[in-house]
């Protein structure tokens, strides 16, 4: 693996993970921010509407790259299995989102925004960190511990599990969120 093309690929690999992680972190400060009443709700759209373009230019070249990587390393281990999940999950995740954030422009300052509303939104925020943070952890220590990592014995379970776990915080959400409640921003 210390080969020459190993190094370029996790060299843009990398760059794809300063891009697109380090979007999301700027995008979820924002958040944080707004929450604090340190910034204005369109501050927070705005902010959001530019960085969702270098979230998505970041996550394509990480798998641009990876792909390369996983080749030249030749074996998938169990826990690689479950990183690959967290960037497909990362993706899938980026739908929901684009979606949400083409409501959120709607609102403005001082406007009522249903509970339910922004329940889908905290619950797409917390996957996409999870899934950004467990694939960064998994790739650290595939890169400076060990090579091949053969936990767990089952990760198609685990990531049922952890699927599962997502999907009854969701129903139990969309459920107690269809109380019409509003918050205002």
């Amino acid at each position: 693996m210390e080969t020459t093309p190993f190094f370029i690929f996790l060299f843009f690999h990398l760059t794809g993970l300063i891009i697109g992680f380090g979007s999301v972190i700027t995008t979820d400060l924002f958040g944080l921010l707004w929450i604090w009443n340190r910034v204005r709700f369109t501050q927070v759209i705005k902010v959001s509407g530019i960085t969702e373009y270098f979230i998505w230019a970041g996550w394509a070249l990480m798998v641009a790259a990876g792909v390369p990587l996983l080749v030249l390393k030749g074996e998938l281990d169990q826990l690689m299995v479950i990183k690959l999940f967290f960037v497909g999950l990362v993706g899938l995740n980026g739908l929901p989102l684009h979606l949400l954030h083409q409501q959120l422009k709607r609102f403005k300052d001082g406007d009522q925004v249903p509970k339910l509303f922004l329940f889908r939104l905290i619950l797409c925020l917390s996957i996409s960190q999870l899934g950004w943070w467990g694939a960064v952890v998994i790739g650290f220590f595939h890169r400076h511990i060990w090579t091949i990592i053969e936990w767990p014995a089952r990760p198609g379970v685990m990531i049922a599990l952890f699927v599962g776990s997502l999907l009854l915080i969701w129903v139990g959400g969309e459920a107690l969120g269809r109380r019409k409640r509003t918050v205002s921003v």
